[in-house]
């Protein structure tokens, strides 16, 4: 954590952050082009999916130069219940994102990796994801291979919350499939946003070795992503202090009434022994204020103050860049 505070206090910004908390930003949109157009203009769009079955949407832009391609993926939206009612919650981490299994990931640099049984099904939908510009064309891999690998330019994957979890994933899959096709790659640049983690201490671990341009964002304030990483879930449980408190709201799950900290122990009891793990290199922490509009002792002040922090509107805010009130609102789970 020493190293992730001192780049959060030197204010170090990579080249290039701004233009994917962008890319992520227009993953939301319903009208890509246009609001590819609006907020980076000269950028064109070149790939766009069909969204997949789970809900999980990506596309691929370059910008004017022709130098740079960004891949941004948008992670499936969560049921708007999952900021109102801990069981709902709770199951939206366990079952929707299933979290509570692993599987093993085959494309690691070096070691053995596994990730969460969620983001393998996402990953899966994401590599198979069809083109809805050309009928035929290439999957993503094999697209941003021809156009953007051979050519030698570069790459940005990014995304925010679920989209930074595939994100992750993803550019995992991307720098070592080309290694074993025997192709020497250096410019894969790698941005997440509020991003839960995607595996286990592997996992991480060979991200951070094989792509050295990863940074990855974080609002100390947002619960989301430091599930289901036991530890962080443990501070999560303390936030919000003096209130709305965990320790002060009472809860049901399961049938059982408890203090929502406990909620909090609860679930990290399940997930203790699965070993998950955020990545350490870049990843930078900065804090943000508290919205003033959920600051009593109920849950719904409390998941109102969750869903406040998570807004991807935090994440620009904290960069410096200006996106459409209609993209922001389509990013954040409460009224911004």
């Amino acid at each position: 954590m020493e190293l992730q505070e001192r780049i959060s206090a030197a204010g170090i910004m990579p080249a290039h952050a701004k233009t994917a908390v962008l890319l992520s930003a227009v993953a939301y949109s319903t009208h890509v082009k246009a609001d590819l157009e609006k907020h980076l203009p000269g950028w064109s769009l070149v790939w766009e999916g069909y969204e997949t079955v789970d809900g999980n949407f990506g596309f691929i832009a370059t910008d004017p130069t022709g130098e740079f391609y960004g891949l941004a993926f948008r992670g499936s939206l969560p049921p708007t219940d999952i900021f109102s009612d801990w069981d709902a919650f709770a199951n939206w981490v366990l079952e929707d994102l299933d979290v509570i299994s692993l599987a093993t990931w085959h494309y690691t640099s070096h070691g053995l990796a596994a990730i969460s049984a969620g983001a393998n099904r996402a990953f899966n939908n994401a590599a198979g994801m069809k083109d809805k510009l050309r009928v035929g064309a290439a999957n993503i891999y094999n697209f941003l291979k021809t156009r953007a690998v051979s050519q030698n330019k570069k790459v940005i994957i990014t995304g925010h919350s679920l989209g930074g979890n595939i994100a992750n994933v993803y550019a995992s899959y991307f720098v070592t499939a080309l290694q074993r096709e025997g192709i020497r790659y250096d410019g894969t640049y790698l941005f997440t946003f509020a991003a839960p983690a995607a595996g286990d201490t592997g996992f991480a671990t060979d991200l951070d070795n094989k792509i050295p341009n990863a940074w990855h964002y974080e609002n100390v304030n947002d619960i989301i992503p430091k599930f289901p990483v036991v530890s962080t879930m443990i501070m999560a449980s303390l936030l919000y202090l003096p209130s709305p408190s965990s320790e002060e709201i009472m809860i049901t799950y399961d049938g059982y009434q408890m203090s929502l900290r406990d909620g909090y122990l609860l679930l990290t009891g399940l997930l203790y022994s699965l070993g998950y793990m955020q990545q350490a290199l870049h990843y930078v922490l900065f804090n943000s204020t508290l919205d003033a509009r959920y600051r009593n002792n109920t849950l719904t002040d409390y998941f109102g103050q969750m869903g406040a922090q998570h807004a991807l509107s935090q994440y620009t805010r904290y960069l410096g860049v200006d996106v459409s009130a209609a993209l922001l609102a389509r990013s954040s789970m409460v009224p911004l």
